[in-house]
């Protein structure tokens, strides 16, 4: 490995990497001070400095910078990185977006290493939940862990945070879904499932939608968010429907969409309720709720409001 390095996207994967690397530095170089600066605190002379001096307590050092988009300077540090040797220093960068234009991010790459972190996707989400919950010793039941999936939006830290606190919860056995509800904080967005699931299941009341679509805004979930997560899940039941249509399994949808297999499934039950004109109508409902808002004439907790009492009528 080289001993100067760029680790830039998905915080989650990026601090896992930073970790792994000091240590291995730490291992590699002669007892090593350890320097960590977050970008708007480093002046192209503190580095000039911390590259060039001796420590009366080390003879090798390791510089961490954090947030290094946020250098300034920026002209000086490419300079510095191309004249040092780092012969006994080791420099990590950590950037949530440096751009490859940059002459900071030609210096890496052409003295050193970069790596980009992807975000997660749909595919490979629950992977990593697996992993992460691994990590920490935690064994969740399957809906427990499902639960967890659609709740996290793809947010690898914060389904650590989670994993820490439920290792805390149970020191063996499985967690189910009624403890880990009492655990996770979600602040109302674990409404937001059970609000689709009753707006799109005929069998329900419509006071159902409404008292969780009342409840969520009475947590401040914010409005605009629960209005673009429900245009996202009737497209999502379109699209199903569409190649279901089209005679595809289960499996199949979930191959081509990235949606879990459980959920296509589950959101497969829950077109038998609705004829496609249905979901189109409602999709072309939003569409038009949307530009109302965007014209002053409307706000979206009004517009949702609306959209569930039109929904209702049209069910047989």
């Amino acid at each position: 490995m080289s001993n100067i390095v760029l680790y830039h996207g998905e915080p989650y994967q990026r601090e896992k990497a930073v970790d792994k690397t000091i240590k291995k530095w730490r291992e590699e170089l002669s007892n090593p001070e350890l320097y960590r600066f977050e970008g708007s605190q480093l002046e192209p002379e503190k580095l000039e400095q911390l590259l060039s001096g001796s420590s009366l307590f080390s003879k090798t050092k390791i510089i961490h910078v954090s947030q290094a988009e946020e250098l300034t300077g920026e002209e000086a540090f490419p300079e510095i990185i191309e004249s040092h040797s780092f012969e006994t220093e080791a420099l990590l960068f950590e950037s949530d977006s440096l751009k490859k234009s940059t002459a900071l991010y030609k210096a890496i790459a052409n003295k050193g290493e970069t790596k980009k972190f992807s975000e997660p996707t749909g595919r490979n989400f629950p992977k990593y939940v697996s992993k992460i919950m691994a990590d920490h010793d935690v064994q969740l039941t399957s809906d427990a862990k499902r639960w967890i999936i659609q709740i996290m939006e793809q947010d690898l830290l914060r389904v650590e945070r989670e994993a820490e606190k439920l290792s805390l919860y149970r020191e063996e056995g499985e967690v189910t879904l009624e403890e880990v509800k009492k655990v996770v904080w979600t602040k109302g967005k674990d409404k937001m499932f059970d609000f689709f699931d009753a707006l799109f299941t005929r069998e329900r009341e419509s006071r159902e939608a409404i008292k969780l679509l009342e409840d969520m805004l009475d947590e401040d979930v914010d409005a605009s968010k629960i209005f673009f997560m429900l245009a996202k899940e009737v497209r999502r039941l379109i699209k199903i429907g569409s190649l279901a249509d089209e005679g595809c399994s289960n499996k199949e949808i979930s191959d081509k969409t990235g949606i879990y297999n459980w959920l296509v499934k589950k959101k497969r039950g829950q077109l038998n309720n609705f004829e496609m004109t249905e979901l189109e109508d409602l999709l072309h409902q939003l569409h038009r709720q949307d530009l109302r808002f965007k014209q002053g004439k409307t706000d979206l907790e009004d517009a949702l409001f609306r959209i569930v009492y039109q929904t209702y009528p049209a069910k047989k």
